[in-house]
């Protein structure tokens, strides 16, 4: 069964948050030294990247300056490929990409927002 496009989108927006904020003043040598916080970057990047295959690509395609299929496949490298991540990709995906990767999910989440009830 196919989910609802906008519970997708706030998925992957609450776990940028969640993500965004863990890292908030966190120094980059500090995430090194830190192996939790790499394993829990790691899974926020899998979430985010496993929620961006269950949004259709007519959706994708309305933010085409965003790399849906780097995203996509990213998920798959992280859990096959474990031993090969290296954080130095792991933090710059979390601090460069992450945050024009929300605006666009917010701007799709307005705009594919459904009324409750």
């Amino acid at each position: 069964m196919a989910r609802r496009v906008d519970v997708v989108l706030k998925e992957i927006l609450d776990t940028i948050d969640v993500l965004m904020s863990t890292l908030d003043g966190i120094s980059k040598s500090a995430f090194w030294d830190d192996r939790f916080k790499q394993w829990g970057a790691e899974r926020a990047i899998e979430i985010i990247s496993e929620a961006v295959r269950h949004v259709p690509d007519e959706v994708l395609a309305e933010r085409p300056e965003i790399p849906w299929a780097d995203i996509r496949t990213i998920g798959n490298r992280i859990r096959h490929e474990y031993w090969r991540v290296d954080p130095e990709i792991v933090w710059d995906v979390a601090r460069h990409d992450l945050p024009p990767l929300r605006e666009a999910i917010a701007a799709l989440l307005t705009r594919h927002s459904k009324p409750a009830g």
